[in-house]
């Protein structure tokens, strides 16, 4: 088979959609989505975003991604770890050697610049989800396997129904307690922005808080609503909001993140931060609320609520430098 790879082009985007959609059906994007999540982000990077055609049509794709303009924190300490946020070979392709050619010649542009660890589908700024799904895409677990990747662990997403969610009276009386210790739990004002930002660059990680910001930008243009943070403050008194000690936030049906600081841990905040925000996500009219990204510790907190796993995934990683 005659196959070329190259960076991507313009006259190669709509068949790249139509394949990944074709290829990866539960994560399929339109062209606003592959926009505002890879395209438009800081980091984009065209040569490493690459497209393998036979001579008629685009069979393969694989992007790649990198802190090329903005530093990724914690997430990149020594800034020599790379990300493939997406891939997919046309299945009449697949063992022709095209997925393996694509991954070979993305792993020599990131060897060259000095790259040494190379993560999947984790890119914190536009990851579309968090690693490989074990159920639906059994061939690219395998694949991967074999290009020498490790797994590392294996976060699941998780889906609630909220139509019938109301708070419990144990939720309620945790919530007095609370209140009788000086911790209250309100609606995000612009009077907390910078108790609020102090307590997300402190307790949160980098990601977290670039969401965040992102947020409080588009509430100054009216794309963003107050009431979807909710916010743990302690101290508040009527001439000071107090300390900012947890929040909580959603995004459409999307639920999260959400922490406590963790001296604040193990008092029912985080519980009562939940239990709030699912309530005022179903009073908008919400009907379901779903969880990207979490661990199996977490998860049984989001079970008491109604929460179900939907999908799992499986991190991988490989040393190539």
């Amino acid at each position: 088979m005659d196959i070329s790879i190259a960076p991507l082009s313009n006259s190669n985007v709509d068949p790249v959609i139509k394949l990944w959609n074709s290829v990866n059906p539960l994560d399929a994007v339109t062209i606003d989505v592959l926009e505002s999540r890879v395209l438009l982000d800081e980091n984009f990077d065209p040569e490493t975003f690459l497209v393998a055609r036979d001579r008629e049509r685009v069979i393969g794709f694989m992007v790649g991604a990198y802190a090329r303009r903005v530093p990724l924190g914690e997430h990149d300490p020594k800034g020599d770890r790379c990300w493939i946020t997406a891939f997919g070979v046309d299945e009449s392709s697949r063992k022709s050697g095209v997925a393996g050619g694509l991954l070979s010649h993305l792993l020599g542009k990131f060897k060259a610049m000095g790259k040494n660890e190379c993560f999947v589908a984790t890119y914190a700024p536009g990851y579309f989800v968090p690693g490989i799904d074990v159920n639906e895409y059994p061939a690219g677990v395998s694949f991967l396997r074999k290009q020498g990747f490790q797994e590392t662990y294996r976060p699941l997403s998780m889906d609630a129904p909220l139509a019938l969610f109301k708070v419990s009276r144990e939720i309620a009386e945790k919530e007095k307690g609370l209140r009788a210790s000086g911790v209250e739990i309100v609606t995000y004002s612009r009077g907390y922005l910078i108790p609020f930002m102090r307590f997300l660059e402190t307790n949160m990680p980098a990601d977290w808080v670039r969401v965040a910001r992102a947020n409080l930008r588009d509430l100054t243009r009216g794309f963003f609503q107050p009431d979807q943070i909710f916010l743990a403050v302690a101290g508040r008194t009527a001439t000071d909001p107090g300390e900012v000690i947890g929040y909580c936030q959603f995004e459409g049906a999307h639920f999260g993140p959400f922490g406590v600081a963790e001296k604040y841990q193990g008092k029912g905040i985080g519980t009562v931060l939940l239990g709030r925000t699912l309530e005022h996500m179903r009073a908008k009219g919400l009907h379901n609320a779903f969880v990207l990204w979490t661990d199996d510790i977490a998860a049984k907190v989001y079970s008491k609520f109604g929460f179900k796993e939907t999908r799992r995934f499986v991190v991988f990683r490989k040393q190539i430098g």
